[in-house]
């Protein structure tokens, strides 16, 4: 199948419009639909809410009869299943339009088959256009949890400076970024069902790790503090219970004792501790990641972000439980005794073979700058070993 140039820029605009639905939809993806007539829009919609008509329902219901014979432009498969809402199917066939292009294939099975149903219909279809990596860059936790991986995805955030730093010597606080990157962080938090930060991040800044950007979410996202110890405040800013849910994940021997000091405070999680040492020369052994985010996933988050620090992202990159990583690269240096965005293994003794280069990761989206700073989006390539 091929597209014409009137039909490329439909569908890209389709996926744009799905993209204000970030923070409100999920675990739904984000769904954009245009109805156009001879290349002129005619109505455009996106998914606006859980629960709520999907995107080609609420495009097609502004038009009513004008939609007949219009080509309808998705970003992805119509469903064909009923759910929260009726199928997506049944309203694009009973709306007369004469074709669906649609990008993305529908991953569940469930709701897949969307376009062979509205084939056996009588209605034109033409897709999915595009590739599976693509698709899932632009709804990463919707084409996870449909991956059946066992966990959350995770997406790890980092402030980086010029000279590889996420602090200044003795991690003391101190904004790297501009405040556009900071506000575009309170975005993203919106899209997360929860926010992970290790003990180094909340006892030198206390964040309250709430989503206060421009996108309100639809459902506060879960505060995770690591707490091996069990050394928490219940003054601290992430616990305060009015501004959103909090868990803190401790060792199963301080977990009583932290339970009853955090009553009415934040929930507390037992989990146990890892095998082996944490990156970081003479670092004891922190807690199991991958039992942490199993427990995460058996409380209903399907997506984490995590804020650092330096040891708790490098022992996630150790452990390949990263899918996500947001690079935002600050012009500033910090000096020699920083403190390392990424505390990995020192380098191999002279003569001895260097680690081979690997790309294991893709761009997700183009580089965006920030104020004065840049992101950069890369997703982890499945297909290959991890890189550490």
């Amino acid at each position: 199948m091929t597209l014409e140039d009137a039909d490329r820029r439909l569908l890209a605009r389709a996926v744009r419009a799905g993209r204000r639905g970030w923070g409100r939809v999920h675990p739904n993806p984000m769904v954009g639909a245009v109805v156009a007539q001879d290349g002129n829009v005619l109505a455009e919609a996106h998914h606006r809410e859980f629960g709520g008509p999907h995107a080609e329902v609420a495009a097609l219901a502004a038009l009513g009869e004008s939609a007949r014979g219009a080509t309808l432009y998705s970003s992805l498969e119509p469903c064909c299943h009923a759910g929260k809402t009726p199928p997506c199917t049944q309203a694009v066939r009973d709306s007369g339009v004469g074709r669906v292009v649609y990008w993305a294939a529908e991953p569940s099975s469930p709701a897949g088959g969307g376009g062979d149903w509205l084939r056996r219909n009588g209605v034109r279809v033409d897709g999915p256009f595009g590739e599976p990596r693509e698709w899932a860059a632009e709804n990463p936790s919707f084409f996870h949890a449909a991956a059946q991986v066992g966990r959350p995805f995770v997406a790890l955030k980092l402030a980086v400076s010029l000279d590889g730093g996420i602090a200044p010597p003795g991690g003391r606080r101190a904004w790297l970024t501009g405040p556009e990157a900071r506000a575009e962080v309170h975005r993203l938090r919106a899209g997360f069902d929860a926010v992970l930060v290790g003990r180094g991040t909340w006892e030198a800044d206390d964040p309250s790790l709430t989503a206060r950007g421009p996108v309100t979410p639809r459902v506060p996202p879960l505060r995770v503090l690591l707490d091996r110890q069990g050394r928490v405040s219940p003054s601290a800013r992430a616990l305060d219970p009015a501004a959103a849910p909090s868990l803190v994940a401790t060792s199963p021997d301080r977990a009583p004792r932290l339970r009853d000091r955090l009553k009415g405070r934040a929930e507390v999680a037992a989990v146990p501790q890892a095998h082996g040492a944490r990156p970081g020369k003479g670092a004891p052994p922190g807690l199991d990641l991958d039992a942490l985010l199993r427990e995460l996933a058996r409380r209903g988050a399907a997506s984490v972000l995590c804020e650092g620090g330096g040891r708790l992202a490098a022992s996630l990159l150790a452990r390949d439980l990263v899918d996500r990583l947001y690079h935002f690269a600050a012009p500033v240096f910090l000096g020699a005794r920083a403190t390392p965005a990424f505390p990995l293994p020192p380098v191999p003794p002279t003569g001895a073979s260097p680690p081979p280069v690997r790309r294991d990761w893709k761009p997700a989206a183009p580089p965006t700058r920030f104020g004065d700073d840049t992101l950069t989006v890369l997703d982890r390539d499945r297909s290959t070993p991890a890189a550490l």
